[in-house]
């Protein structure tokens, strides 16, 4: 008998050596969205990422192309996912030549989403409210701009390739339309997930 007690003993402490991870009971979203393991190492599925990017841009209030920039933060709630962020668009950006800006539009943003995400494969969805500010060229005199003020909406189509699981290049397809000014653009991003948990 006491053969087969340390016999059980010395097979539950190796088992504990080869996975010392803790095996604590799994909310709903917790099964939902589980730890995964890719080579020997673990990350957690559905996890918050950032995003910051730069690119082109075409303002259809003005008629011009612009730069643009921005950054951004996403979490999930239980199956929702949401985006705070920046926004930046000007027609010549960190490039410019001018004394000082015409026209240009920050946007503050604050978003809700979807998210699809594999291996290699991060697509998501984001859409909600901004708050933008700015200054825009006066169509009499270009020299000239008046600075605004003004709210409206953002939606955002975001497309990574992942290099490794919480690592990845991607493009963001985005519009930023408000009574003001609205502008259209793409961006080239880099995307940080916080989905690695450790070692296996």
């Amino acid at each position: 008998m006491l053969a087969i007690f340390l016999g059980i003993a010395s097979l539950q402490g190796l088992a504990q050596n080869v996975n010392p991870r803790t095996t604590t009971p799994l909310s709903k979203w917790d099964r939902r969205f589980p730890e995964i393991k890719v080579g020997d190492k673990i990350y957690q599925t559905g996890s918050n990422w950032m995003t910051g990017g730069i690119g082109p841009g075409y303002s259809t209030t003005l008629e011009e192309s612009q730069i643009n920039m921005a950054i951004a933060y996403h979490f999930r709630y239980k199956p929702i996912y949401f985006k705070v962020g920046y926004h930046f668009t000007d027609d010549q950006y960190f490039l410019n030549q001018r004394l000082r800006n015409i026209s240009y539009q920050n946007d503050i943003v604050g978003a809700a989403g979807i998210r699809y995400e594999q291996r290699y494969v991060n697509l998501a969805f984001f859409i909600g409210p901004t708050f933008a500010f700015g200054r825009l060229e006066r169509p009499e005199n270009p020299n000239i701009g008046d600075g605004y003020y003004a709210l409206g909406v953002m939606p955002e189509v975001q497309a990574t390739f992942k290099m490794f699981y919480d690592v990845g290049i991607g493009a963001s397809l985005y519009g930023s339309f408000n009574n003001q000014h609205q502008c259209i653009g793409l961006r080239l991003h880099v995307y940080f997930s916080g989905a690695y948990r450790g070692v296996y």
